[in-house]
């Protein structure tokens, strides 16, 4: 844990150094932001970068240690004052709960990963970013390590050890403990604003997502790639909602384009790219929109240049928009299937009923899909779904309203494209979690005794510091893996079985700890879960790569 602290204050002053900088290149007369937006924008310009360098050579210790002194160039070259806006640090309760918080996250990510697809291929990927960059046809080696995510990237940048869950995991709980402090910063920004109604809303929300062990909690034991999805559309949905005037700011524009890089499925939320792209011409802004956009193609067209290297297609798994006729495709029957299976699978869990059996089901695979998700999605997604609903109808009977109907038509488009697609709730955690801040905000306005509501409200804040530190005992002590006060847990070691082709050795792992499927880990590289029967290394190491021969060989 207290390796992990340290790390953790690290990666956040890397990041907050990283967006300071960021601004200056972006200058605002007499504006200044909330330290979360420094944080976030200070990730992504870190994340531009790295995803530029990992097209050429691994994200090694050399490689941080220049990044470190591009920052430093960047801060030698832009020393002008930058205003940021530094809390006060008082003694309160909100200091206590945010404390307790921050010590229970760092208890869980010192302790196991939680998650199949971290343990599967998350680690992986991040491995192969480290010790070889961007390798030709990796996808080809299992179809999953084709899927690629400017995050991994990211946690590639700050991960620390290759042999312990929190040296991957640590990003993920740097991200948990931000979005932590912005829920309280909120919460008391809205109560000295005398915002009854929308502090105690988002309280709400803040216990909801407590409650949900896969979301705060959860997120800090992973490499998962959601979460950043969820924390960055709360933080731009809440702000543009809230916003007095429908004034568009850069981050509108960046942050949107920054997570279709982390996640394709993100792409609806470019809309809000396109709302302030007029939103600045109408404003006669036009200058401030060269520099953004250009930001915008350096964070897009490495990622897509990445996912043709790695996988053979920009847009993998889906295959449109190919441009290329490199030697390292993947199989299309291949690709096919889990098209088929990332479409099926997220309509009813395999767990239910097997693919060809949600097929069968035709039109009537809403009810099994909603039968089957887990009690706490069917009640995000209830809530999301009529808070938002409630929401477009509100803003349709007032005019002039037009920063929440775009975030409203937004959200709305954006649940259409994900029901369509493949609806598994984590995708759109952030929509249906602002959803659920706006039925809680409208519902409150129907209560007219307010000191019954400060009372709860006071009320909920102590339950959720006596909580917190009930669970910050109690889990190390029934649970002897989560006693690591100075490192974190070692990451398991699968016994593999080997293989050599043309030389090179590959690994298949065996199942451990009562898994129903085998993990590799962090094993050592290359590892997969099966040899095509067509792969070949296209040279004599592994950089080179691996592709299918095909079938006249």
């Amino acid at each position: 844990m207290l390796s992990l602290l340290f790390y953790q204050i690290i990666i956040t002053l890397i990041c907050l150094w990283s967006g300071i900088l960021f601004y200056k290149f972006f200058p605002e007369k007499n504006k200044s932001r909330p330290i979360i937006y420094y944080l976030v924008s200070g990730l992504i310009l870190l994340t531009s970068l790295t995803q530029i360098i990992v097209l050429f050579f691994p994200i090694t210790v050399y490689t941080k240690f220049g990044i470190l002194g591009l920052l430093i160039l960047l801060s030698t070259i832009k020393r002008k004052n930058t205003k940021i806006f530094i809390p006060k640090i008082k003694v309160s309760a909100s200091l206590i709960l945010f404390l307790i918080f921050w010590a229970t996250i760092l208890l869980i990510n010192a302790g196991p990963t939680m998650m199949d697809d971290t343990e599967s291929y998350h680690i992986q990927s991040i491995k192969w970013i480290k010790e070889y960059g961007s390798v030709p046809g990796l996808v080809n080696l299992h179809e999953r390590f084709g899927f690629n995510s400017s995050w991994f990237s990211s946690v590639a940048l700050f991960s620390f050890s290759s042999k312990t869950t929190g040296g991957f995991t640590v990003l993920n709980s740097v991200i948990s403990v931000w979005l932590c402090y912005w829920f309280i910063e909120k919460i008391n920004q809205f109560q000295k604003e005398n915002n009854v109604q929308a502090a105690f809303a988002i309280l709400l929300v803040f216990i909801v997502c407590l409650l949900i062990w896969a979301f705060i909690k959860g997120n800090a034991s992973t490499t998962n790639y959601d979460f950043i999805t969820t924390t960055i559309v709360l933080l731009l949905f809440t702000e543009v909602f809230f916003s007095e005037k429908t004034s568009p700011n850069i981050e509108w524009i960046i942050w949107p384009a920054y997570l279709l890089t982390v996640r394709l499925i993100n792409y609806p939320l470019l809309l809000l790219s396109l709302f302030a792209f007029i939103l600045f011409i109408k404003q006669k802004q036009t200058r401030k929109l060269l520099l953004p956009i250009a930001y915008c193609l350096l964070l897009i067209v490495p990622f897509l240049i990445r996912s043709t290297i790695i996988a053979g297609y920009p847009f993998y798994p889906a295959t449109f928009f190919d441009l290329t006729s490199v030697d390292w495709k993947p199989d299309p029957q291949i690709t096919e299937r889990l098209l088929e299976y990332i479409k099926y699978f997220n309509r009813v869990n395999t767990t239910y009923f097997d693919i060809e059996q949600t097929k069968a089901l035709g039109s009537a695979w809403i009810p099994a899909w909603f039968q089957h998700l887990f009690p706490f999605d069917k009640i995000i997604v209830l809530t999301g779904f009529t808070g938002i609903l409630f929401t477009g109808i509100k803003s349709c009977t007032k005019k002039n309203n037009y920063s929440k109907s775009i975030i409203t038509g937004i959200m709305i488009l954006w649940l259409i494209s994900w029901f369509t697609i493949a609806p598994d709730p984590r995708w759109v955690y952030g929509v249906l979690f602002f959803g659920t801040f706006l039925l809680e905000y409208h519902l409150s306005s129907f209560i007219n005794d307010f000191r019954s509501v400060k009372f709860l409200f006071n009320a909920l804040i102590i339950l959720l510091i006596a909580g917190l530190s009930y669970y910050l005992v109690s889990k190390p002590f029934k649970q002897t893996e989560y006693r690591n006060w100075i490192l974190p847990l070692q990451l398991p070691q699968p016994p593999v079985k080997e293989f050599v082709i043309d030389g090179i050795t590959f690994r298949i792992p065996e199942i451990i700890n009562n898994n129903w499927n085998i993990r590799c880990y962090g094993t050592e590289l290359p590892c997969l879960y099966e040899i095509h029967p067509r792969l070949k290394p296209r040279g004599k190491n592994i950089r080179s790569g691996f592709h299918l021969e095909t079938s006249s060989h």
